[in-house]
Formats: structure tokens, sequence, C-alpha cells
């Protein structure tokens, strides 16, 4: 049974978690960039000679997708709730700081090198589309600081990240690098 002062802790539903201008702005700038980029996999799917763009823009739509739905559910806290369950039903709950640790180090590891193994099986298309490059790597950054700071590893390093306004920016800016690039590829494709 978990004591009612952790009860609040272990308890998740849907709602919208920002539902402020600056929090649907966000979603706004996501969802916009998701689009350009699903129309430039499209544009390259149906243009001579640039077909092997397609996966890529289409990971890129999908993943800002996904970015712009939880940033208003915060899946990533279902995520926690769900380990405070384990760690509280596996007995482990008063040693949960080293699995958080353990869980951001194995993430971010997995993270650098989705984005290095994105790299180089897109070297030419990320040399076309540099403002697409720069985009992933302000999210990846982006996501890697937030994973570290909910499961409390950034203060192992001594750093506290506790200040949104870096979120925010690291957000759209990555976000909208990456709409920007989609709507360049478009254009010269039509051109």
């Amino acid at each position: 049974m978990i004591p009612s002062n952790l009860a609040p802790l272990m308890t998740w539903r849907p709602q919208l978690d920002n539902p402020t201008f600056l929090g649907w702005l966000v979603v706004a700038v996501y969802l916009l960039a998701a689009l350009a980029c699903g129309r430039a996999g499209w544009i390259a799917l149906v243009t001579p000679g640039r077909k092997e763009c397609f996966p890529l823009w289409s990971l890129l739509a999908a993943s800002l997708l996904f970015l712009g739905v939880n940033k208003q559910l915060n899946l990533q806290t279902l995520l926690i709730v769900l380990g405070r369950r384990t760690a509280w039903t596996g007995g482990w709950y008063e040693h949960r700081r080293q699995a958080q640790f353990a869980f951001a180090a194995v993430f971010a590891l997995a993270a650098v090198a989705a984005v290095f193994l994105l790299f180089s099986r897109g070297k030419a298309f990320f040399g076309e589309n540099r403002l697409a490059l720069c985009g992933l790597i302000i999210l990846t950054v982006f996501v890697l600081l937030r994973a570290a700071t909910i499961n409390h590893a950034n203060e192992w390093f001594g750093l506290y990240l506790h200040d949104d306004k870096w979120c925010w920016l690291l957000e759209m800016c990555g976000s909208f690098l990456l709409g920007l690039s989609a709507v360049r590829f478009i254009r010269l494709q039509r051109a």
C-alpha cells in the first residue's frame, strides 16, 4: 500500500499541462514545424532524385509531432509515475535516485547515439539542410537537459536548471529551425 503522503506523486492523468500563451505558442511552433517537415517529406517522395530525403523528413515530422503533443500531455510524468510505482512495489524506493541517474545516463547515451547514427546515415541530407541539423542538435540538447532535470541527474553534477526560460528558448529555436529548413527545402524543389 502506498502511503498517503506519497499518493500524489504516484498518480498521473491526461490533462493540458501548459495551458498558457507561451505553452500553446511552443506547441504551435512544434506542430507547424512538423507540418513543414511532413510536406518536405512528401515533396521529396514525389520529386525525382529526392526520395532519399523522405525518411529523414518523415522522422523529423513524427518527432516534432510527438514533442508537441508531449508538451501539453506531459507524458514523461507518466513514465516517472510508473517508475516510482515500480520502485515502491519492488522495495527499492529509497534508492530511486540512483535508478534515475542510471536512466538519465542511458537515455543520454541512446539519444546521442541516435543523433550520431542519423547524421552518419544522412550526411548528404544534413549537409544540404544545415538548419535542420542545427535544429536537431538544439532539440536534442533540450531533451537531454530536460531528462537530466526531471531525473535529478543534473544535481549529481551541481547543475540546477530549474529556470524554465531556457526550456522554452531551446524548444522554440530548435523546432523553428527545423521548420525553416523544411520550408527552404520545399522552395528549392519547386524552383
